[in-house]
């Protein structure tokens, strides 16, 4: 009998310590693409103005060349690599199981609540069944320090004048987008973070746009923008600042949650973690008092 209940509480203990756990987003390596603003197998610029800072890379060029504040490659060897690189990048974005997956069908970031605050986003997965916009000139802002990642089947599509706001320590370094369709960012838009789509992606005008544009393979165009790979610490939001910092207060937490000042991630993580204890303490407290029993 004795025998049969340690078998029992050892079995139960392996369950408990080893049942899955939510797993924070975590960063891809991009390789060589990581210095480039901008990657497109065409590369379409008809107007002066677009200021890239950071590496430039195409097969196709533009009829109007930008200003570039780095390298540009045409259809060289670190070009070809870091079309490898951008494929291996979002094969390892597309891996990670998502934190929160939206209803199926269109979704609109910027007036969502089913996933928290309206327009206001930790860290995590957040996974959609169809496409995904930022409407009505709305803002989304990204809170707290981590990896961000939206997984979309469909298009990714900004409206004119939108932007997309970091705060609480948050960065566009660390913010992915990975559409299934074209992504398309309106005009006079503030965009932040390494978009991976190769069905093209096309940039309106005077868009500020902190982070990266990779579509090896596909078509990049720019109208008068400025894309900044080697300073998306930080995305301008001057127009913005006032309600990111009234969100912040509120950026960790998630509607039906404690006030702990945690991502939805980690606080899930957190109650898991108790949980376990509290089930491993009723277990051995079960199994010592079968044991006085035999």
């Amino acid at each position: 009998m004795k025998t049969h209940i340690k078998i029992v509480s050892l079995s139960l203990l392996a369950t408990l310590l080893f049942a899955p756990s939510v797993s924070a987003a975590t960063q891809p390596n991009l390789g060589m693409a990581d210095s480039f603003s901008i990657l497109s197998g065409t590369y379409s610029n008809t107007t002066s103005g677009t200021t890239i800072n950071g590496d430039l890379g195409y097969t196709t060029p533009p009829v109007t060349a930008p200003t570039v504040n780095g390298t540009t490659h045409v259809a060289d060897a670190t070009y070809n690599q870091a079309g490898i690189d951008q494929g291996t990048a979002l094969s390892a974005l597309n891996s990670q199981p998502c934190t929160f997956n939206f209803a199926p069908g269109a979704i609109d970031l910027a007036t969502d609540t089913t996933h928290g605050v309206a327009g206001v986003y930790a860290p995590g997965i957040y996974c959609v069944s169809g496409a995904a916009d930022i409407g009505g000139g709305g803002t989304i802002t990204l809170t707290g320090s981590g990896t961000y990642i939206f997984r979309m089947t469909g298009a990714l599509t900004t409206t004119a004048n939108s932007v997309v706001a970091v705060a609480g320590g948050a960065s566009a370094c660390n913010v992915w987008w990975t559409p299934g369709a074209a992504t398309t960012l309106g005009a006079n838009s503030t965009f932040g973070g390494t978009v991976i789509d190769a069905s093209g992606i096309t940039i309106g005008n005077v868009v500020v746009w902190s982070g990266r544009a990779l579509a090896f393979g596909g078509t990049v165009s720019t109208v008068s923008d400025t894309i900044s790979s080697s300073s998306c610490a930080a995305v301008p939001s001057s127009s913005t600042s006032s309600s990111a910092s009234k969100t912040a207060a509120a950026s960790n937490k998630t509607p039906g949650l404690p006030n702990t000042g945690q991502s939805a991630v980690a606080h899930n993580n957190s109650i898991r973690n108790l949980a376990l204890v509290s089930s491993l303490f009723a277990t051995l407290l079960i199994v010592r008092q079968f044991a006085k029993r035999s």
